[in-house]
């Protein structure tokens, strides 16, 4: 039988990169967005360059406690038992944000955006998931060197890292969750979030670009979506000994070494 698999955050950017993985391994997929008309459309796309892989379009709100336990709900309504899960996220959304400049509010919707929908997802596995899934947890380099405009994003989900480790460890015949850094890819997250850094500053957004995010990588230039989905790959079908892992993927862009 096929693989089943749950992806989030998948209308554009990475997670629609890990939506086409997932497609190309042949697995079913409930796949969700914020936008349905948006992950309805991506899930159109994919189909049509891969024939007879059944993708499921969900709209869900990470940030949204009610949202979260619909998604999980409905995706085990479809797939009956859940493989993989690769959970990625949008952005929060007023960010970047300088510490001066974040609200509590700011701070209540990354804790939720991050780690509540997380624990959640991870928590509905354990308990309703008839076989062992294997979920990777996107996060970002910036975690280990955070960056001053993404104060609100780089210190809640250092916190991801502690649970995946806490959940490899005490549900290990359950879950095996994995935390994948990323380094730079040029997906319309990152260049909007490049944008408005820019505006502040009043710079040009390519300059910021090529200075701020190809020019601090030695390879000096991004990841590749390509490069993404093989990455995403390899790690689902990875062997059982590798769980509770953080993986740095960026490209040696970071000088911190990690964890």
């Amino acid at each position: 039988m096929g693989c089943k698999a749950l992806v989030t955050a998948a209308s554009r950017g990475v997670g629609l990169a890990v939506l086409e993985a997932l497609a190309s391994m042949g697995c079913e997929v409930v796949a969700c967005s914020r936008s349905y008309s948006r992950i309805a459309q991506a899930c159109n796309d994919i189909s049509s360059r891969y024939p007879g892989v059944k993708l499921t379009p969900l709209e869900c709100d990470l940030r949204v406690e009610d949202s979260v336990r619909n998604l999980m709900v409905t995706a085990f309504k479809e797939l009956k038992w859940i493989d993989y899960v690769v959970v990625n996220y949008g952005n929060p959304s007023r960010e970047p944000l300088h510490l001066h400049e974040a609200e509590w509010s700011d701070w209540i919707e990354a804790s939720a955006l991050y780690i509540a929908s997380t624990a959640l997802i991870l928590k509905t596995l354990i308990e309703m998931n008839p076989s062992k899934a294997t979920v990777v947890i996107i996060s970002s380099f910036t975690v280990a060197e955070p960056m001053a405009p993404l104060v609100v994003s780089d210190t809640i989900r250092a916190g991801l890292s502690r649970l995946v480790r806490i959940a490899a460890r005490e549900y290990p015949g359950r879950i095996r969750p994995i935390l994948l850094l990323l380094g730079s890819f040029d997906t319309p997250g990152a260049r909007e979030t490049v944008r408005r850094i820019a505006e502040s500053r009043g710079l040009d957004p390519e300059v910021v670009w090529r200075g701020e995010v190809e020019g601090i990588s030695p390879l000096r230039r991004v990841g590749t979506l390509k490069e993404l989905m093989e990455m995403i790959k390899m790690l689902l079908k990875s062997p059982e000994y590798l769980s509770g892992a953080t993986i740095l993927f960026d490209g040696a862009t970071s000088r911190v070494a990690w964890p």
